[in-house]
C-alpha cells in the first residue's frame, strides 16, 4: 500500500508543479492532497496542523507572485510607479488571459501584463525604448522566478507529505 501511496502523490507532485506554470494552484493542489490524506487517516501523521500550515504558505507565494515581478522591474531599473503599474497590469492581464487561452492564458497575461504596465509607466516618465524595456524585463524575471518558486514549493510538498507517511 505504500508503493502505491508514494507513486500517487509523486504523479499529483508532477502534475502540480507543471500546472504552476500554467496559472494554476500547485501548492494548493499539493495542500488538498494532504488534506485528503489526512482526513481518511483520521489527522494521526498528517494533522490539520500541517495541512494549514501549507495553506498559509500557499497563500503566500500567491502574493509573493504579483510582488515578485513589481520587486524586480525595481531591480532592474523601474521607477516605484512602474513597479506597482507592473503589479496591476499583472493581475489584469492575468484575469483576462484566462478567457482567452486556456489554460496557458493567465501565465500570458500575467508576463504580458507586467511587462506592459511597467513598459507604459517608463514610457511615460520619458524614458528610452531600451530603459523601458529593460524595467520591463526585470517584470518577466520576476513572474518567471516566482513561478519555479511555487513550482518548486509543490515538489517540497510532494517529498515532505511522502516522508511523513513513510
Amino acid at each position: 500500500m505504500d508503493i502505491f501511496i508514494t507513486i500517487l502523490i509523486v504523479l499529483v507532485m508532477i502534475v502540480a508543479a507543471l500546472v504552476t506554470w500554467l496559472g494554476l494552484p500547485g501548492t494548493f493542489i499539493m495542500s488538498g492532497l494532504a488534506f485528503i490524506y489526512g482526513l481518511t487517516t483520521g489527522f494521526e501523521v498528517v494533522t490539520i496542523g500541517h495541512v494549514l500550515s501549507m495553506v498559509a504558505i500557499s497563500i503566500a507565494l500567491e502574493g509573493l507572485e504579483f510582488f515578485l515581478g513589481g520587486l524586480a522591474a525595481r531591480l532592474y531599473g523601474a521607477s516605484r510607479r512602474s513597479a506597482v503599474f507592473a503589479i496591476v497590469g499583472g493581475v489584469v492581464g492575468a484575469l483576462v488571459g484566462v478567457g482567452f487561452l486556456i489554460p496557458i492564458g493567465a501565465f500570458v497575461g500575467l508576463l504580458a501584463g507586467s511587462y506592459l504596465g511597467a513598459y507604459v509607466s517608463e514610457k511615460s516618465s520619458g524614458k528610452t525604448d531600451a530603459e523601458a524595456a529593460r524595467a520591463a524585463l526585470g517584470t518577466v524575471v520576476g513572474n518567471v522566478s516566482s513561478k519555479a518558486i511555487k513550482s518548486a514549493t509543490a515538489i517540497i510538498f510532494g517529498i515532505w507529505l511522502i516522508r511523513t507517511i513513510i
